[in-house]
């Protein structure tokens, strides 16, 4: 279960952090529109997407990026400052990208995205166990 989160937290971390970075660079806050973009971009490059998975996946993305955005600034303005709930946040809209994802990728396009974003081998056998 721990090691779930960290592989979850690895992925939205990353996500994060390009948007973390385009905003130190341009001085300006990227919406989750322009992150979704750059990251279905990558995936359509790294996991060599369709024109089709290429619009899902941004799709996908845009939903969930400002989803969890969404959360995470309903929880600040609330006072949270629990990094466990944040992390709890990060991780089940992790799993909905997954779960998304799955729908619409082979199975090899997305082995390679779960390795990509940093699952460990055992965990994604466990996974495939459970399909």
């Amino acid at each position: 279960m721990l090691r779930n989160i960290r592989i979850g937290l690895t992925l939205f971390a990353s996500l994060l952090c390009t948007f973390a970075t385009a905003q130190n660079q341009t001085q300006e806050k990227k919406n989750p529109i322009e992150i979704a973009a750059e990251q279905a971009d990558r995936l359509q490059l790294d996991l060599k997407l369709d024109h089709r998975q290429h619009f899902l996946a941004d799709s996908v993305l845009q939903k969930n990026i400002a989803g969890v955005m969404n959360e995470f600034e309903a929880m600040q303005k609330a006072g949270m400052q629990n990094s466990e709930s944040y992390r709890d946040v990060q991780l089940k809209w992790v799993r909905k990208t997954e779960d998304a994802f799955e729908k619409f990728m082979t199975k090899e396009q997305f082995e390679r995205y779960l390795k990509i974003s940093g699952v460990s081998s055992k965990e994604r056998k466990k996974r495939a166990e459970k399909k």
